[in-house]
């Protein structure tokens, strides 16, 4: 190893690292790193609070996934997935690392046998497809023995980005998953990422 060798800077890896805004969010607004307010949390009608409250206890496991999703999707700089052209977005050289949790939401699914999703209206449960232009659609009574019912889960992420020197909002990213009871096993798919 040559003298020089030892002054060299080793590029670190970036790890996911969650911020935790402690100011409350009082208007359950959206959350932005530039208000640094808790997360907005949204419970569907019906959902029951102690539902809620056996997720919200599972809140460090569902972190640890998405902080593993942030990782592989964004950050490892070994991934193939990641694209090398300039100008795209992301940008892996942008990111921080540092993200928070913008957006809460726990409310249920409602899926037939080939798990074709619905929702209740007008007191039945209703599924919109589209073949070609046509729309159609199909209800079931509340009843029903071809509906499963799953527990949803939706969070939104901000991940912050290093730009015009200072740290500021870089990229949202939505996952959700869905579960049968609230013991299965937590599995988050992306949905989307996008500008903040």
């Amino acid at each position: 190893m040559g003298i020089f060798d030892r002054f060299k800077k080793k590029k670190g890896v970036k790890r996911p690292n969650l911020i935790v805004f402690e100011k409350e969010n009082g208007d359950n607004d959206y959350a932005n790193f530039e208000l640094k307010v808790k997360p907005r949390i949204s419970i569907d009608e019906g959902f029951p609070q102690e539902a809620y409250q056996h997720l919200a206890g599972r809140r460090k496991e569902m972190l640890a996934q998405i902080e593993e999703i942030i990782f592989r999707n964004y950050l490892d700089e070994t991934s193939e997935d990641l694209s090398s052209e300039v100008g795209s977005f992301p940008d892996i050289r942008y990111f921080t690392g540092n993200y928070y949790v913008v957006y809460e939401s726990y409310g249920f699914n409602y899926r037939d046998h080939n798990h074709l999703p619905y929702h209740i209206k007008n007191g039945q449960y209703r599924n919109v497809s589209y073949k070609g232009n046509e729309r159609q659609e199909k209800y079931l009574p509340l009843d029903s023995d071809e509906i499963t019912t799953y527990y949803k889960i939706f969070i939104q992420v901000g991940l912050t980005g290093m730009e015009r020197g200072q740290e500021e909002d870089y990229m949202s990213l939505d996952v959700a998953a869905e579960i049968s009871s609230l013991d299965d096993k937590i599995e988050f798919e992306v949905l989307s990422h996008g500008v903040m």
